[in-house]
């Protein structure tokens, strides 16, 4: 980034703030303070160059593994240094490339027995989470251009973020016992909002529908992890009298929608049941004709 005349047109020497100078302006020093200084934001080691260097140097002091000087890495001048930061410092070095994502306004975070993801109305590109857990906990990251974590004691510290290319869904599986202490989620301009942080350790069904319902209802089956899902409706007598799914379902902790007609069975109590991998889930139903 070249120098820029700060003391005004007639570019006349004079120390910062002199009253000598009216035209002085004390906001053109540099991230550094430095007058007519020619550091840019983002350039967090003053090599005059933005590049993959100023990211690892602002990820670490983030997640609080070095105290370095960090005062040009408020990449956004939003007067903080946060994960925000880190997307502004990559899209520079990518030179904004656009995919034609729509960000993203609202995210929820989903943590269920062994991983962590987010559920989004549109393009996320970054996470930095703060999270603590027991002595037994592990965790792996999924695979992107910034994806680090770093653990003292039973606090961990982790920030994912992308290329642009792709939206952030999965974050990371992991063992243990965990509590989200905090959450930031950014799209490519700014901060998404996260409606809620929602643990969902097993699949889940409900009626949404009527209830007692005839001939129709619906219900709402949550599914933690994509996969295999039975949903199967039996009488009182554990008779199958329906099978309402089958098959793959993707992930979707709102719950898929699936219709029930019984009009073909007789007024009575009906359970219905849903099953992934070793979870069950049953709720009760009353046909009234």
């Amino acid at each position: 980034m070249p120098a820029q005349t700060c003391d005004g047109e007639n570019e006349m020497w004079a120390s910062p703030n002199n009253p000598m100078n009216p035209s002085w302006n004390a906001s053109c020093e540099d991230c550094n303070g430095v007058a007519n200084g020619t550091t840019a934001n983002g350039d967090l080691n003053s090599d005059g160059i933005i590049n993959i260097a100023d990211v690892v140097h602002l990820v670490n002091y983030i997640l609080g593994a070095t105290q370095l000087n960090v005062s040009c890495g408020d990449a956004n001048d939003d007067g903080f240094l946060n994960v925000s930061d880190v997307i502004s410092i990559v899209n520079i070095i990518l030179a904004d490339r656009s995919f034609g994502n729509e960000d993203a306004i609202s995210s929820d975070l989903i943590i269920n027995d062994d991983s962590i993801r987010l559920e989004s109305d549109g393009f996320v590109q970054g996470v930095h989470i703060i999270l603590s857990h027991n002595s037994k906990f592990k965790i792996n990251l999924v695979d992107a251009l910034i994806s680090e974590f770093r653990t003292i004691d039973n606090m961990t510290n982790l920030i994912v973020v992308t290329d642009g290319s792709q939206s952030i869904t999965d974050i990371a599986t992991f063992e243990g016992d965990i509590t989200i202490e905090s959450v930031h989620v950014v799209n490519q301009s700014g901060d998404v909002n996260v409606e809620q942080v929602i643990e969902l350790s097993s699949i889940e069904v409900k009626v949404v529908g009527p209830n007692p319902f005839n001939p129709s209802t619906q219900i709402s089956v949550a599914v933690p992890e994509a996969g295999l899902v039975s949903v199967y409706v039996y009488n009182v007598l554990g008779q199958k009298v329906a099978t309402l799914v089958d098959g793959y379902m993707d992930a979707n902790i709102s719950g898929h929608i699936v219709n029930f007609n019984a009009s073909h069975l007789a007024s009575g109590v009906y359970l219905v049941q849903a099953i992934s991998a070793d979870k069950v889930a049953t709720q009760k139903l009353m046909l009234l004709k």
